[in-house]
């Protein structure tokens, strides 16, 4: 098997399978929540998921917006890729796979890498060691500065995130003389050391999807896509650095709570899925589960991160994108199979949430 050209780097066939099994042995209970798919592993046997990465091969490159389909080991993802002139690279993936999966990072040079795991879930290793992880729907973000960075996560149906990668340089020269981000990345680069730059993942806000919606699907002619890439893609970094300095990350209270709220709580989720078309209210559903509405709104947000309402609004998002992108069935009935009676309400409520009108999704899946 030869060598693959990715736009994110070079795939190339060598033997990594020991940065894996390092991982697996440091880390026993993997072998138990992650396994390879018997096809994909042999796949991957002879041919690890492996690419070197060099964040200054960007730098002063032209403005580029690119998209591509990739197919390896069993399974496909669609990317969006942006390099900007600044050396700043995003890549926006949605993968379809049979599998569980890895990745080993072979970098150059160190540089600062942000992970949005939209609908998946990434967790970082350096010799063997967790370095950070993101379950769905939260971001986190990391010094690189090891030579090689082992990546797994687990197979989830219509797997979706975002990576952003920026060179030190060019991170520190928007950062204040005082900033902890500044303080904190001197001291891991002293001690050539890898890190997460967030104490824990913080949650995705619906103002951050809509960025990464509007990045991936900018909606301006060819001329302005470059300046308009920039801003969006500047202010997302904006509001994820700043919405960590105000605390808004992932709660360690989730770990402290009771098993019986914890079951509660999945009651109360399983609820609302079975009843997209016609959600419960707040006080139906705290009385159906015979607990307090204070008490089902704030234990709900702990365990999964947004409100009741922002949930419902997630799955029949998450849905209408699944229906639309099959395209065989008409906008409004879509539209009041998930239980909105006026269809421009959920064309709204969808341009809102993804960046685009669903007839662009739909016609895109028909091309």
């Amino acid at each position: 098997m030869g060598e693959k050209i990715c736009n994110s780097g070079i795939l190339y066939v060598g033997m990594h399978r020991d940065s894996l099994e390092k991982v697996l042995s440091n880390n026993a209970h993997l072998r138990d929540t992650w396994s390879l798919d018997e096809q994909v592993a042999q796949e991957m046997a002879g041919a690890p998921p492996r690419y070197a990465f060099d964040i200054r091969s960007f730098i002063n490159q032209p403005f580029q917006f690119r998209k591509n389909s990739l197919q390896q080991y069993s399974s496909q993802m669609e990317i969006a890729e942006i390099v900007m002139p600044q050396g700043i690279h995003l890549m926006h993936g949605e993968l379809t796979s049979p599998s569980d999966g890895y990745i080993c990072i072979d970098s150059a040079v160190p540089y600062i890498h942000v992970f949005f795991a939209l609908n998946s879930d990434r967790q970082y290793y350096v010799d063997g060691h967790l370095l950070g992880s993101s379950t769905a729907g939260h971001v986190q973000s990391y010094l690189f500065t090891a030579p090689q960075v082992v990546g797994l996560w687990h197979r989830r149906d219509a797997e979706s995130f975002v990576e952003i990668n920026i060179p030190i340089s060019l991170f520190e020269s928007h950062l204040p003389i005082d900033s902890p981000f500044r303080v904190a990345l001197r001291k891991f680069l002293e001690k050539s050391q890898s890190g997460s730059l967030f104490d824990d993942s913080a949650l995705i806000s619906v103002l951050q999807k809509r960025l990464i919606a509007e990045l991936v699907n900018p909606e301006v002619d060819d001329e302005w896509k470059s300046l308009f890439c920039f801003g969006k893609l500047m202010e997302l970094l904006a509001l994820t650095f700043d919405q960590h300095k105000f605390g808004n990350t992932v709660s360690r209270t989730d770990n402290n709570l009771s098993p019986e709220m914890k079951k509660l709580m999945a009651e109360a989720k399983e609820i609302v899925e079975s009843r997209l078309t016609d959600p419960p209210s707040l006080a139906q559903l705290s009385a159906e589960l015979g607990t307090n509405e204070n008490y089902l709104k704030k234990y709900f947000k702990l365990c999964y991160g947004t409100t009741i309402y922002g949930y419902v609004t997630e799955v029949r998002m998450q849905k209408a994108k699944s229906l639309l992108t099959q395209g065989d069935r008409p906008i409004n009935e879509i539209s009041r199979f998930l239980g909105y009676n006026n269809p421009a309400h959920f064309s709204a409520s969808f341009k809102k949430h993804f960046g685009v009108k669903p007839k662009v999704i739909q016609q895109s899946s028909k091309v």
